[in-house]
């Protein structure tokens, strides 16, 4: 109001003074301009009071009557400029006063509440609303801020309210409230699928998961993978720990995951270490973790190690020949109390995990020549198993071909119809050093590489393409992979009836496989009824 009223006095400046009217001279001088015109009002009741500047010239005369008509103006432009702000804010705007009865009631209110401002204009706030915000800042006598309230039932505000304040009595008070139901809404929505999520996907784990069988994922029919298999499956329920033996690329880790997924461990955390690929200094504390300061350049909150975080799950430790020897004795402590300290730490930290271990070296070799401890050993060769080479299941290639295909066909968006009889042949004659990995490689480039749907021998790489060129020349391979498949499937199943002497329950115990299933794949390969029998040389 105070630069409204400097206005007011300002146009009273500006008029004449006539020279009868002056009754009283005030020596205001500029100080009027700083104090509420209405301060005024009463002197005027009694006379008028002339204006002078500081130099005592008479500058102008304030009548009652013509103050009276300028604050009436200003009033009524005040108050519409107020009721255009209360229409253009997005806010819902509540005005009461001292005696709690509604004064400002805008267009946003009106929306929100459906009350029309006739409706409550000048009626008590309390006939509508219950619990107000508006209500407690003003017999409080304080402010609020971005406060959550629920005025009824499915609306929900955000609101700032302050009182209103008059020579320093509260005479009333206003609340500016943002709509957020919509928002509320939202979330709460978006909470219950969220929990809908979760319980979908804790019933994927605990039931889809066992449906799929874990170990599909080791391709192949080779009788020892199958025997391989067959003890992995009875140790999965356990927590016995595991090691898997096996050189580079022959699917270690696959087996592991197949464990994991196959126990009650399942969903929870698996997490692979690597023994050979952490520098030495740096193995202790990624393994157990650290505490705040234990070191120059620790974090400083600490840090928990890996095996912290597979608690409830399963550790797989890979290349566990290359742990370094210090860590031998904690990792052997964590194998007989799954207890272990942190560094820097005197907490003992306790963990309910699984081992699972893997390595490409002879470890027997190495607790002979003193590089891995005895005791750690047994701890972990608990149950063994050793993946084979690729070169001696050569009867799984066929399969581990189609399955890559698919799996890169489909990743890379492409379609391969057929594979050359050549590409097939230098795959089987060539002795994959790195195993099903390398093989998978391989299909991988080809699928990349292939200018059409059937991949050829250009598609192979150099090395192996010396291979299908020696190959080819020396046996007429089928025209697709399925038939490849069939007849690499009816070469094994010949060569083990002959080694059984033509005897199918021996053939069926040697190829891994049930009698019937031996009868079916037979029948249709066409050597079901092969009347010379074969006989052992």
């Amino acid at each position: 109001m105070y630069l409204e009223k400097r206005l007011l006095v300002r146009d009273f400046l500006s008029e004449p003074v006539p020279e009868n009217d002056l009754t009283e001279f005030a020596f205001h001088g500029e100080e009027i301009l700083d104090q509420h015109i209405l301060s005024v009002i009463p002197a005027l009741r009694e006379k008028n009071i002339a204006v002078v500047d500081a130099s005592g010239t008479v500058t102008g005369l304030l009548i009652l009557e013509r103050v009276a008509e300028r604050l009436v103006d200003f009033i009524r432009e005040t108050e519409a400029a107020l009721t255009a702000v209360l229409g253009v804010t997005d806010d819902v705007i509540c005005m009461i006063d001292s005696q709690e009865n509604v004064t400002g009631w805008n267009r946003k209110a009106e929306l929100l509440y459906g009350i029309k401002c006739q409706d409550i204009l000048g009626r008590s706030i309390h006939e509508f609303f219950t619990n107000l915000v508006v209500t407690r800042v003003c017999r409080e006598d304080h402010e609020v801020y971005a406060e959550y309230h629920q005025p009824c039932q499915d609306t929900h505000v955000l609101i700032n309210s302050v009182p209103i304040r008059r020579d320093g009595r509260v005479i009333g008070g206003v609340s500016a409230e943002k709509d957020v139901t919509e928002i509320i809404q939202l979330n709460r929505a978006l909470s219950r699928a969220s929990y809908q999520v979760k319980c979908l996907k804790e019933a994927i784990q605990k039931n889809e998961i066992k449906r799929v069988d874990p170990f599909a994922k080791l391709y192949g029919h080779h009788p020892r993978l199958k025997a391989i298999v067959d003890v992995a499956r009875r140790a999965a329920p356990t927590d016995a720990t595991v090691l898997i033996r096996g050189e580079s690329g022959t699917g270690k880790e696959v087996l592991a995951r197949a464990i994991h997924e196959a126990s009650d461990r399942a969903g929870k955390p698996f997490v692979v270490v690597n023994c050979g690929a952490i520098p030495a200094e740096l193995f202790e504390s990624e393994l157990f973790g650290y505490e705040q300061g234990a070191f120059t350049g620790a974090g400083p909150r600490g840090k928990p190690g890996l095996l912290e975080m597979a608690n409830e799950g399963t550790v797989f430790l890979d290349e566990i020949g290359e742990l370094p020897p210090n860590l031998q004795v904690k990792l052997l402590r964590v194998l007989q109390e799954r207890v272990f300290y942190r560094v820097g730490g005197s907490r003992p930290v306790s963990v309910n995990i699984r081992i699972i271990a893997a390595t490409n070296r002879q470890l027997e070799e190495m607790v002979s020549g003193g590089e891995f401890r005895e005791d750690l050993y047994y701890r972990l060769n608990v149950i063994s198993v050793e993946m084979p080479p690729l070169r001696e299941r050569r009867s799984d290639i066929p399969e581990l071909l189609y399955r890559f295909l698919q799996e890169y066909c489909q990743l890379y968006g492409k379609e391969i119809s057929k594979v050359e009889p050549g590409v097939v042949a230098a795959l089987l004659s060539y002795s994959w050093p790195g195993n099903v990995r390398e093989l998978k490689n391989t299909v991988e480039r080809m699928v990349v590489l292939a200018e059409n749907e059937v991949i050829t021998e250009r598609d192979l790489p150099k090395y192996l393409q010396e291979h299908a060129l020696g190959f080819a020349a020396a046996r007429e391979f089928p025209p697709d992979l399925t038939v490849a498949a069939k007849e690499t499937e009816k070469e094994i199943i010949l060569k083990a009836l002959k080694e059984a002497g033509g005897n199918r329950t021996v053939t069926a115990r040697l190829l891994g496989v049930p009698r019937s299933t031996l009868y079916y794949k037979m029948n249709r390969l066409g050597i079901l009824n092969t009347k010379k029998p074969l006989r052992k040389n």
